[in-house]
């Protein structure tokens, strides 16, 4: 009974150490921010318009948050050249990326589509209609991705969502956020992929990231109004969609449940 208390007390410990550690974290930017390869700085002015300005610092346009994202960093254009974000938060490396049509399609036709351009796609359908899509309409999309389009000047659909806006990068507690600025109401961009794609359908652009030893992509369908938009006709970036994914766990944290095992073992060995 005394042994089993004592297992249960000191993992209890530990785990408890470990939640108010995390619960109790500071939040932590991106430090040591450098770019590579062609990139845009859009910068926030008068009345919540964003223009070009290329003296602007990184440090500046990546403060923002949720609330206020502010400007952003463009990276890449319409799938060309890989460029980068790279930096360090908590000291763990990250690295933002935009993507190639390799990241999308292996071939010269829609049929050779990736499973990054299948879940995409899936997730778009899912998020306007509420129910999964069919495999004929999977299809249909993914051929309306792919292919050229009139209406987007001879581009392809898959390379308006491969050059993704970094509005900000911070971790706060066991989160890693990033904020990626995008159209509103992305209504007009879906309808490519699907014709009966509901008003008010939102969007996020790609990015990859290769963040703690692993490397992933992250999109949302999801965003907020972001109180800036750059005065074109479309309101580019009036919208901020937030995405996460589970940071780098605290140094303090891994201590102090490792601290719990290793009593669990010490225990474990004395009553044997």
């Amino acid at each position: 009974m005394i042994n089993k208390f004592k297992t249960g007390a000191i993992i209890a410990l530990a785990l408890g150490a470990a939640a108010s550690s995390s619960a109790y974290a500071a939040i932590y930017t991106l430090d040591n921010a450098v770019t590579n390869g062609l990139i845009t700085k859009w910068a926030e002015g008068p009345v919540g318009t964003l223009s070009v300005n290329p003296a602007a610092t990184l440090p500046s346009l990546l403060a923002g948050d949720a609330a206020a994202p502010g400007g952003n960093v463009e990276l890449s254009k319409f799938a060309g050249s890989v460029s980068t974000l790279t930096g360090t938060i908590n000291g763990h490396a990250i690295t933002l990326s935009s993507l190639t049509k390799a990241d999308w399609f292996t071939g010269n036709s829609f049929g050779t589509y990736t499973s990054l351009t299948e879940q995409y796609i899936s997730a778009a359908y899912q998020a306007a209609f509420g129910s999964a899509i069919s495999a004929a309409d999977l299809q249909t999309a993914i051929q309306g991705f792919y292919n050229p389009s009139a209406v987007l000047g001879g581009l392809s659909p898959f390379q308006f969502v491969s050059d993704p806006n970094i509005s900000y990068v911070f971790q706060d507690g066991g989160e890693l956020k990033v904020g990626l600025a995008g159209l509103y109401d992305a209504t007009n961009f879906l309808r490519l992929l699907s014709p009966l794609a509901p008003a008010g359908s939102q969007a996020s652009e790609v990015v990859k990231i290769t963040y703690g030893g692993v490397t992933s992509y992250l999109y949302t369908f999801d965003a907020t109004a972001s109180g800036v938009s750059a005065n074109d006709q479309f309101r580019s970036y009036s919208g901020n969609y937030e995405v996460t994914t589970s940071a780098v766990p605290l140094p303090g944290t891994l201590a102090l449940f490792g601290l719990g095992v290793a009593g669990l073992a010490a225990l474990r060995r004395r009553k044997a």
